[in-house]
């Protein structure tokens, strides 16, 4: 229970460091924190993260972002009360692209279905 508390408020500081601390200019888009995952000892932390960047160069602003870690985890260090601030690493999450390649490849089944049965009429 008190790890889901610590992964929650890790969470939401991270979030918030990304949003309005770091200042840096490759970092553009949509970033959002989907998932955090500290282990018991609060040694290391996994940071899963969505980029929606408008330009495509999502791998770019990536690895600004994890070359950004130790700036973040000190203000991490700022913002959340604990004995011991976890190391940073982060992870891609590609869930929504993921979820988005199935809905396209399932319309493009749905597709050629009507015009298979447009051609047998």
């Amino acid at each position: 229970m008190r790890i889901l508390k610590i992964n929650s408020e890790i969470e939401k500081a991270i979030s918030q460091i990304l949003t309005y601390e770091l200042k840096n200019p490759a970092i553009t888009g949509i970033i959002s924190v989907t998932k955090v995952d500290t282990t018991a000892d609060l040694e290391y932390c996994k940071v899963y993260i969505s980029i929606f960047t408008p330009n495509g160069d999502r791998d770019e602003v990536f690895n600004q972002i994890k070359h950004s870690a130790g700036f973040i985890r000190k203000e991490l260090c700022k913002k959340v009360e604990l004995r011991k601030v976890p190391y940073l690493t982060f992870y891609l999450d590609d869930t929504y692209s993921y979820s988005e390649n199935i809905e396209n490849k399932l319309e493009e089944i749905e597709k050629s279905r009507k015009e298979a049965e447009n051609g047998n009429k």
